[in-house]
């Protein structure tokens, strides 16, 4: 299997483990390499298929992503009190180049990574005070971060640098929760969670467009969460409680919706974080299976990887997930505190 250049890079910063073991089948119940009953090994589909999901490593704090302080610093830190940045509640998460911003629920923080420079910075305050319920994150082409605060019912918009810049969008938004940016169309997309709708903004922060209400049938929502750009233009969104996942174009219109309430692969228990890949195919995040699970643009069930657990490549309660463009997938793996990353080579790359 071929590794990118970021993912050697990743080698290297975050001490990764690499194991080419695993499971049988790509089933949450089938994690277990054949005749080592517990051995468990964080690579889907097992031996003999070609891997395509492979654990690279996980990020939880400071401390594993800059390597060891000098004997003054840490002396320094004791004396001022401080403690290096570490996630709590990692919840919504999102890629610009080689940075990675993380909505930490459990800290009532955000934290601003670049992967390349291996800097750490921590973003506790709104442009209006301390934040209430950081939930989604979302860069927009200049490299601006916004970020929603569910508690306060608010978008902030904060530089390159994690500066506060001010309100975007309106004050008046009903648990505001996942965000995407939408290339195509250049607007920002939120969904109001407690409003069961999705609204849309243009990038000086103007609402430009409004999508749903509540309801059981397709094209509505029941508490809708996170969301994903289509590579083709539009958008997925995690239709919570209605436990399925929808797709509408760029101007709003219902198009394809798969999934129904189970426990079997290809159904949803908990639905959460999506990403979609540039050939469509759909990762979603699964809370209580503790689980990615892959679909095809059509929503047909390809493979699921994770599982209950504190090892490499288990989670615990995972939130979100986002893909980096080069075969890389990150997951906020919530209660286990940290950030997984996995390889991921598609079934048309040898």
């Amino acid at each position: 299997m071929r590794l990118r250049p970021l993912a050697l890079a990743l080698l290297a910063a975050f001490a990764i483990n690499c194991s080419y073991h695993g499971p049988t089948l790509p089933l949450l119940e089938e994690l277990y390499q054949p005749g080592a009953p517990g051995a468990y090994q964080p690579r889907w589909p097992a031996s003999p298929a070609d891997a395509r999901i492979v654990y690279l490593g996980s990020i939880s704090s400071e401390s594993g992503f800059q390597g060891r302080r000098t004997l003054w610093s840490r002396a320094l830190a004791a004396f001022r009190g401080s403690q290096r940045p570490r996630f709590v509640r990692p919840a919504g998460v999102s890629l610009h180049g080689t940075r990675l911003a993380v909505a930490d629920s459990g800290a009532r923080v955000v934290h601003l990574l670049d992967l390349h420079g291996r800097r750490w910075r921590v973003v506790d305050r709104s442009p209006e005070g301390a934040l209430g319920l950081p939930v989604g994150v979302a860069f927009l082409p200049d490299g601006r971060l916004v970020v929603s605060d569910s508690a306060q019912g608010a978008l902030w918009i904060y530089d390159a640098e994690g500066i506060p810049l001010g309100r975007f969008g309106p004050a008046d938004l009903q648990r505001p929760t996942g965000l995407v940016f939408d290339p195509g169309e250049a607007r920002l997309w939120v969904a109001e969670t407690a409003g069961h709708r999705l609204r849309a903004f243009d990038l000086e922060g103007r609402e430009v467009a409004r999508v749903g209400e509540r309801g059981l049938e397709p094209g509505r929502f029941n508490y809708p969460t996170w969301l994903a750009a289509s590579s083709d233009g539009g958008l997925w969104v995690t239709d919570a409680l209605n436990f399925r996942l929808q797709r509408f174009d760029a101007s709003g219109r219902l198009g394809d919706h798969f999934g129904t309430a189970g426990d079997r692969p290809g159904e949803f228990a908990r639905p959460r974080g999506l990403a979609v890949d540039d050939n469509g195919r759909i990762f979603a995040v699964d809370a209580l299976f503790d689980s990615v699970q892959i679909f095809d643009a059509s929503g047909q069930f390809l493979l699921v990887f994770g599982g209950r657990g504190t090892e490499p490549g288990r989670f615990w309660l995972p939130s979100d997930v986002a893909l980096d463009g080069a075969g890389h997938v990150f997951v906020t793996d919530s209660y286990n505190q940290r950030v997984q990353i996995f390889s991921y080579r598609p079934p048309e790359e040898p």
